[in-house]
């Protein structure tokens, strides 16, 4: 059932990634991502997906801004427009990739908390995008800012957040990610990869959203189609990584009961 489960995620021309360090393993993640042979299919057409939202956000921005109907549905910078709902199943997506990775582990007795973190952060992280927590939580932060009001600020549009609940958030990655480096020593090529996913997702979330502060116009329109699009590739390469670590997972569990 699981193996069924699993290869609708995963092509059988996707190959492990081989662990490294330092520029080998940047090399190697590098060789991975240009050779399209060893891309899962499901990651392929999520990262397809992702560029034609984009594309399309700039297109109706430009041609159909005026016709609000169809442009709030393709606006990637909008609570309950396409893209938005599309990124929210794609966490939810991530968050039962990494429940199957530990439903297989807890059978064996081999849990932690860092480890059931997987599909419990990604499940968080699918909520917020589509409640959009962080945001209501930097209406109540504004109150701190000079006259509880982030018009007063260089960050007119966002808030500080990014300083508030982002960089708190990075650091707790890196800690979560190291622990899991440390638990999961099989799997460390993969995690890696998740982590050049969580990077790719937290500089557009954090890094592009500072900047937008500072832009209007065209500049304002391309940088939200780089801050949505860097966010929407970060979460296909965190999926690519799960992918990988449930085909993996399986590979061990065969090579394990073949030694018994």
């Amino acid at each position: 059932m699981c193996f069924k489960i699993h290869t609708l995620f995963d092509s059988n021309r996707a190959k492990p990634l081989v662990t490294g360090t330092g520029k080998r393993a940047f090399m190697q993640i590098s060789k991975t991502i240009f050779n399209h042979r060893q891309v899962p299919r499901s990651v392929t057409i999520l990262l397809s997906l992702d560029l034609l939202f984009c594309f399309v956000y700039v297109v109706t921005h430009l041609l159909i801004a005026s016709f609000v109907e169809p442009y709030y549905l393709w606006n990637l910078d909008s609570e309950g427009s396409i893209a938005s709902w599309y990124s929210v199943f794609k966490y939810l997506g991530v968050a039962v990739l990494a429940a199957l990775f530990v439903y297989r582990r807890m059978a064996k007795g081999q849990i932690s908390l860092a480890i059931l973190g997987l599909p419990t952060v990604f499940l968080a992280m699918g909520i917020d995008e589509g409640a959009r927590l962080h945001e209501q939580m930097s209406k109540y932060i504004d109150m701190f800012l000079p006259g509880g009001d982030r018009a007063n600020t260089p960050f007119h549009e966002t808030g500080i957040w990014m300083f508030v609940i982002g960089i708190p958030f990075i650091i707790f990655f890196l800690l979560w990610i190291y622990r899991l480096r440390k638990e999961l020593i099989n799997y460390r090529a993969n995690l890696r990869l998740l982590t050049v996913g969580m990077g790719i997702l937290l500089t557009g979330a954090v890094g592009f959203e500072s900047v937008s502060n500072f832009l209007y116009g065209t500049a304002w329109l391309i940088e939200v189609a780089f801050e949505e699009g860097f966010e929407m590739v970060g979460v296909s390469v965190i999926w690519w990584s799960m992918c990988n670590m449930l085909r993996q997972q399986r590979s061990l569990d065969l090579s394990s009961s073949y030694q018994n």
